[in-house]
């Protein structure tokens, strides 16, 4: 329980006046000759009644002082799905992450697979879509609560299946159209590439100042190869900049273990961020205490004005 505008309370003090006021209110008595036959009459009820309607006044005073200050309880609220996270997975699979290792003697895409696929595993009503990118880009999986079937897109990704290079404009732009119209209030791309922009397609920071535009956060992950495995070049400038002109954050990855680590981070930092948005659902009183108050006011003067006139004349 809480108060919305405690700072109203004080005027609660304003009973005090109404109450001295109430009581010592009377009309102009009637002059009679004398009173001392009356001394021995029995109280009747309406003079017993009568005495109160100042305590009536009082408690609605304060009534409707509470309830202008608006008490009232309130829980935290579950986010649904589409309050969530919509998260849009941009892809790299040219042929230079089919053919570089990442430790274990695996290659980049297969680990990355495998990250991404535990991943998703570990999410929770966040809507999750996969575009892969090369030359071109391709959407494999709108967003979706069905993770059983983005997990078998994800294990079935394979290079070669589009034209090779490495278009990050492109990559980056398909996955802001998916998430363009989204409702969610957390909205981001997780774009990983192992190269360098190659393809004369969109370039990345035209794709960079959409995201920035429809206020979607896009995380760079950066993968190299691991030690003493051929390295491939890619531009890690590019990608810090993407990051930071759409709030998003750059990751470098040289294995399989700061893959995943830096998976679950991006992961830690959206709920922390939707954490600090959740809202409250309050259950008002106020209305009900400042309605109490008004009837009591009302049922003072109605009274006062009629059934208990003579008796607080």
């Amino acid at each position: 329980m809480e108060l919305a505008h405690p700072y109203l309370l004080p005027f609660a003090l304003l009973a005090l006046p109404v109450a001295l006021l109430a009581m010592r209110r009377r009309d102009a008595p009637h002059p009679v000759p004398s009173a001392a036959g009356l001394s021995g009459a029995p109280s009747t009820f309406r003079l017993r009644a009568a005495r109160w309607l100042p305590a009536l006044r009082v408690a609605a005073v304060l009534l409707l002082v509470v309830g202008l200050a608006r008490p009232r309880a309130g829980r935290a609220e579950a986010l649904v799905p589409a309050e969530g996270i919509d998260i849009a997975l941009s892809l790299d699979i040219s042929s230079s992450m089919d053919a570089n290792s990442l430790g274990g003697g695996k290659s980049r895409l297969d680990v990355t697979r495998e990250v991404i696929r535990d991943f998703i595993k570990g999410r929770t009503n966040d809507r999750i879509g996969l575009v892969v990118f090369q030359e071109d880009a391709l959407p494999m999986a709108p967003l979706t609560l069905d993770y059983a079937a983005l997990d078998r897109v994800v294990a079935e990704i394979n290079s070669g299946i589009l034209p090779d290079g490495t278009g990050i404009g492109v990559g980056l732009s398909s996955a802001l159209t998916m998430l363009r119209d989204s409702p969610a209030r957390s909205r981001i791309v997780i774009l990983l590439t192992d190269g360098e922009h190659n393809a004369k397609s969109i370039h990345p920071n035209d794709a960079a100042a959409m995201a920035e535009a429809l206020r979607i956060r896009v995380y760079t992950i950066g993968v190299e190869g691991a030690t003493g495995a051929r390295g491939h070049s890619f531009d890690e400038e590019l990608l810090k900049s993407i990051a930071s002109r759409t709030g998003g954050k750059y990751f470098l990855a040289r294995s399989g273990s700061e893959l995943a680590d830096v998976y679950a981070e991006i992961g830690k930092l959206e709920t922390s961020r939707l954490d600090h948005e959740r809202y409250e659902r309050f259950v008002e009183y106020g209305p009900w205490l400042a309605l109490a108050g008004a009837a009591l006011l009302l049922s003072e003067l109605v009274l006062r004005g009629t059934w208990l006139r003579r008796a607080t004349g």
